[in-house]
């Protein structure tokens, strides 16, 4: 008698944690670095247009619009100063995670069967596409891989790189 193994569950079986060692990983033990330390950040120089702006453009609820802007008030400096120190050694890293964030949005609007410039769908689907974004990004970062940075901290930081990108219109409706 010949059992049947299900490839589905393999994983159940194995116990292997990846170190964690991804761009926006080093991005967030960056802003850490910073916040740490006693140095005071400097403005940065932002767009010509709100975070209002952009939230408005793209419908967001407010509930969600109130978590943007608040991540976007509160990190937006320290998100551009960690990007900033990283691509000392890294010159690449800002484009590479601009990339990275618009590959994750192109794969949430093929899951939701939106087109990308289906400017009516993307406005009336803008929360869900925004938190599926997150949320990919989270799970393809941090599920089972082994990370220095606590759990609560990730999903903190995330939100503020995702408001960061979403500000400098990498994905959504973006501001002309």
């Amino acid at each position: 008698m010949t059992e049947e193994i299900n490839i589905s569950n393999v994983g159940n079986f194995i116990n292997i944690e990846t170190v964690e060692i991804s761009d926006i990983s080093k991005i967030i033990q960056q802003m850490l670095k910073i916040k740490r330390s006693d140095n005071k950040l400097n403005k940065k120089k932002t767009k010509p247009y709100s975070i209002d702006d952009k939230i408005k453009l793209n419908a967001m609820s407010s509930n969600l619009g109130i978590l943007v802007e608040k991540y976007h008030v509160e990190a937006y400096d320290i998100v551009d100063d960690a990007i900033s120190c990283l691509s000392a050694y890294e010159p690449c890293i800002a484009s590479d995670l601009f990339d990275y964030y618009f590959e994750i949005y192109i794969e949430v609007l093929n899951d939701k069967v939106i087109n990308c410039d289906d400017k009516v769908q993307i406005q009336s689907n803008s929360d869900v596409i925004y938190q599926s974004i997150m949320s990919k990004v989270r799970e393809q970062i941090y599920m089972y891989k082994k990370s220095e940075i606590p759990t609560n901290k990730q999903r903190t930081y995330i939100s503020a790189i995702t408001a960061y990108v979403f500000y400098k219109c990498k994905f959504l409706i973006p501001v002309e």
